[in-house]
């Protein structure tokens, strides 16, 4: 009976005009993202979205669909029809817990494309493991909440899921920031367990951004399955035996079960889950580290293309920010060192040493000869500092032919190569040589994989848009 019962409300809910037409939207616009994150960190950037809001977004659509019976009347066949209101409530949440397997099958096209490219970082990883225990916590709460509400809309149950899922998001950075500040054991901080995907985060041992996870983790894992667990609970024991038809049918003393019950959901998980942030988080992937990344300007070091203009953005940490190379290639680029020395003085001596890092190669051409040299203007205060303290005006620029080929990508995107540039000049009238010495990065990207990400993102669209077509075509 539950297994016919099953089939039958998963097929009632594909059955709507714009069932299809809303899953392929959804999945394409989750294709969409995919293509914009790639141009940085992919799993930073999509992975967020993908395998930590959307997830959270099954509260309000599953307290709307198990609220829904109640608005159309149709839970009143269920009083008088030979089934068992059991058997129709576990169907519905087999259905439910059915389309959180769908999304979850359907991130695997972009996902393999990943993969194929990239080998998989531990934040992935992690992942991969926080977005079904997250749908699984987002469909009991929201079936709770749709079970809670008895009226002739749904409009109450989804709009409380929503807030519910704005809480819950909106605890998951207020917690990490309060682990980096040092106050996650505080009381205040305490308060962000409220969030199941606060604690599922700290129970499979990663973060988003901060540097410390729980020391501990086992009471952890017991708040999480209390709290799912205990939601299931409560809902099917308030669906069974404390509603009727139209209207609740419970005692006092079981409407103040009900209540304690849904307090415990909120107060037992703050109060026993692990608090002690004593232990450094794992390298979310293999990237390595490079001091003062997001500096901007101030820098005597800028890449551009063969025979380019100096970039507009000019010149910080980051070589080439806003045109990152491809890795697994050769690319050819002009090394401009602004080089402190004012034009009215000749450059007599100039040597440059470049020591990549991390996967990267790089070669500079034109041997021990002295670089072509242009003049270059600078506005006020911005150019490059002098022996003596002052900015300089009009100073030359050196251009230097290198080679990069940026290998071992650890992400689609955003990929920052450490190399160390140590330069040796001197000008006439110096008493000796001047050296410019800089920690720099280089940026790459897989070329193909965002157009390779977007194609595989755009395959289930287009199946969900076909289906809504044949829809529309029979039912018009």
């Amino acid at each position: 009976m539950i297994l016919t019962l099953y089939a039958e409300e998963l097929r009632a809910t594909m059955r709507g005009h714009f069932a299809w037409l809303g899953a392929g939207v959804v999945l394409l616009a989750l294709g969409g993202v995919a293509a914009a994150a790639t141009q940085d960190t992919w799993v930073d950037g999509y992975g967020i979205i993908a395998y930590f809001l959307v997830p959270l977004a099954f509260v309000p659509l599953a307290a709307g669909v198990i609220a829904a019976p109640r608005a159309n009347r149709f839970v009143e066949s269920l009083f008088t029809a030979p089934v068992e209101r059991r058997d129709w409530f576990i169907a519905k949440m087999l259905v439910l817990l059915t389309l959180g397997v769908a999304y979850y099958i359907a991130l695997l096209p972009i996902l393999g494309v990943y993969l194929a490219h990239v080998p998989m970082p531990l934040l992935l990883r992690k992942l991969l493991m926080w977005a079904p225990g997250l749908l699984v916590a987002s469909i009991a709460i929201g079936t709770l909440i749709g079970v809670l509400f008895i009226g002739r809309s749904i409009a109450a149950p989804t709009a409380t899921g929503m807030g519910i899922l704005l809480a819950y998001a909106a605890l998951v950075p207020l917690q990490e920031l309060m682990v980096a500040r040092g106050n996650g054991a505080t009381r205040i901080g305490g308060l962000t367990l409220l969030s199941p995907a606060v604690l599922l985060k700290n129970a499979l041992g990663f973060t988003l951004v901060t540097g410390m996870i729980p020391a501990t983790r086992t009471a952890t894992w017991v708040a999480v399955a209390f709290v799912i667990g205990g939601a299931l609970a409560i809902a099917t024991w308030t669906f069974l035996h404390l509603q009727g038809v139209e209207t609740w049918e419970a005692r006092r003393g079981q409407r103040w079960t009900v209540t304690a019950a849904v307090a415990a959901l909120c107060i037992v998980p703050v109060g026993i889950a692990d608090r002690n942030y004593d232990v450094a988080a794992p390298r979310p992937n293999t990237a390595p580290a490079i001091p003062g990344l997001f500096a901007r300007g101030n820098g005597n070091f800028g890449l551009t293309d063969p025979g380019g203009a100096l970039p507009f953005r000019c010149c910080g940490t980051m070589l080439n920010r806003d045109a990152p190379i491809a890795t697994d290639a050769d690319t050819k680029q002009d090394l401009l060192i602004l080089l402190p020395v004012e034009t009215n003085r000749k450059l007599t001596q100039f040597s440059l040493k470049l020591d990549p890092q991390g996967g990267l190669t790089a070669t500079a051409g034109g041997g021990t000869a002295m670089p072509p040299l242009e003049e270059h203007t600078y506005d006020s205060d911005v150019g490059p500092v002098a022996a003596d303290g002052h900015h300089v005006k009009t100073g030359w620029i050196a251009r230097v032919p290198v080679s990069l080929h940026p290998t071992r990508p650890w992400d689609i995107g955003g990929n920052r190569y450490p190399m160390t540039i140590a330069v040796t000049y001197a000008a006439e009238g110096d008493a000796m040589p001047h050296m410019l010495t800089s920690r720099t990065a280089v940026n790459a990207q897989v070329t193909t994989g965002m157009y390779e990400m977007a194609g595989a993102g755009s395959l289930l669209p287009i199946w969900c848009f076909a289906a809504a077509w044949r829809r529309w075509r029979r039912t018009r």
